[in-house]
C-alpha cells in the first residue's frame, strides 16, 4: 500500500477522524486493506483505535491564553506574545508548527491558521505574528486581553523529507510573515542545525519591517543575510550562485515566489504547504487535492 505518510501518526490525537471513517493515511487496516499491507513502524494505530473504543482521540481542544504583550510593527501587523503552558510551548517549538487562533469573543469559524513564530518553553511564552489580510485576521488583530488557541499542528511546511542531512550549504528565501517558521529551525538545536549548514538568507522585509526582523532574527551572522526587494530586484538564480544537489533550499515566501524558487532549484524544496488550512483535522476538505491516481490527499495531514 503506497501512502504519503501522516504528520500526526503516533502523535497526540492519533487515531483521528480519518481513521474513524476508514481513510487513515498510514494504517492499511483502517483504510480498507489488511494488516499484511502495513509498513508502519510505530505504535499500531489500529490497536490504539480499538483501545479507544473504535473512535477518534480528541486531543486538540481550544485553550484560552492571556496576552502578555502586543508588539505593533506596522498598521496591519502585530506579534501577540501569549502566556502559554510549558508543555504547549515545547510542542510548538517544532519546525512546521502552527496553531488555529481567534479572538476569544469571536465565533469558532473565525479561527485561522498561524505559524508559530517563536516558542519559549522555559518562559512559558508563545509568539504569533499576524498580518491583516481578511475578516479572520482583521478580527484577530482587535484582540487585547486573551486569544483562543487550538493546536499544536505540524504540517505548515512541505518538503521536509527531502532535506539533505549532510549538506554543503543551505539557501533560504524569506519574505514577510511567511518567514515565521525559520525561528523554530534556529531554536531547535541539533535537530535542525544540520540542515542549515553554511546558510545564506535572502530576505525581503516588506510588510514586516526592519524592527521585526531585528527582534526575531537579529542573532544571525551579518555575513549570512542579504536584504533584497524580491519584486524589484528579482530572485538570485540557482545557477548564478553555483547551487548543486547538496544544497538545502527553503522558500519561506508566498506561493508565487516559492513556485519560482522550486522551478529554479529543479528539486523539492521546503516551502509553506499549499492549500487553505481550515480545520487541521482532515475533515473539512478545504486543503485537499487529487493525486495522479485519483486519491484525495489532505494537505493538513499528508507528508508532502
Amino acid at each position: 500500500m503506497k501512502n504519503n505518510g501522516c504528520i500526526d501518526a503516533g502523535r497526540e490525537g492519533c487515531p483521528c477522524a480519518l481513521a474513524e471513517y476508514g481513510k487513515c493515511l498510514v494504517c492499511s487496516k483502517l483504510s480498507g486493506g489488511s494488516c499484511e499491507d502495513c509498513n508502519w513502524q510505530g505504535s499500531c494505530i489500529y490497536t490504539l483505535y480499538q483501545q479507544n473504543g473504535r473512535k477518534l482521540v480528541k486531543a486538540r481542544q481550544d485553550k484560552t491564553y492571556e496576552i502578555a504583550e502586543i508588539k505593533q510593527y506596522g498598521e496591519n501587523f502585530k506579534v501577540f506574545v501569549l502566556k502559554a503552558d510549558k508543555g504547549f510551548c515545547q510542542k510548538a517549538q517544532t519546525a512546521g508548527a502552527y496553531v488555529f487562533v481567534r479572538a476569544s469573543e469571536s465565533e469558532e469559524w473565525y479561527g485561522m491558521p498561524v505559524s508559530v513564530l517563536k516558542a519559549e518553553p522555559e518562559k512559558e511564552r508563545l509568539h504569533l505574528g499576524v498580518s491583516s489580510c481578511g475578516p479572520k485576521s482583521g478580527s484577530l488583530l482587535t484582540a487585547e486581553k486573551t486569544l483562543c488557541v487550538r493546536g499544536v499542528y505540524y504540517n505548515a511546511l512541505s518538503g521536509m523529507g527531502g532535506l539533505d542531512a549532510e549538506p554543503e550549504g543551505s539557501l533560504i528565501y524569506a519574505k514577510g510573515i511567511a518567514m515565521a517558521p525559520l525561528r523554530n529551525f534556529l531554536d531547535g538545536g541539533t535537530r535542525y542545525s544540520q540542515w542549515l549548514k553554511n546558510m545564506n538568507l535572502y530576505v525581503d522585509i516588506d510588510k514586516v519591517g526592519f524592527d521585526f526582523f531585528k527582534d526575531y532574527f537579529g542573532d544571525l551572522p551579518v555575513s549570512s543575510i542579504h536584504v533584497k526587494d524580491f519584486a524589484g530586484d528579482g530572485l538570485c538564480s540557482m545557477e548564478e550562485m553555483g547551487t548543486n544537489e547538496k544544497i538545502n533550499v527553503f522558500s519561506l515566501t508566498s506561493p508565487y515566489y516559492a513556485d519560482k524558487v522550486e522551478a529554479s532549484a529543479g528539486k523539492k524544496i521546503v516551502r509553506p504547504t499549499k492549500g487553505n488550512m481550515c480545520c487541521g483535522e482532515g475533515v473539512c476538505g478545504a486543503c485537499t487535492y487529487d493525486d495522479e491516481t485519483g486519491k484525495t490527499i489532505h494537505r493538513c495531514k499528508a507528508r508532502i
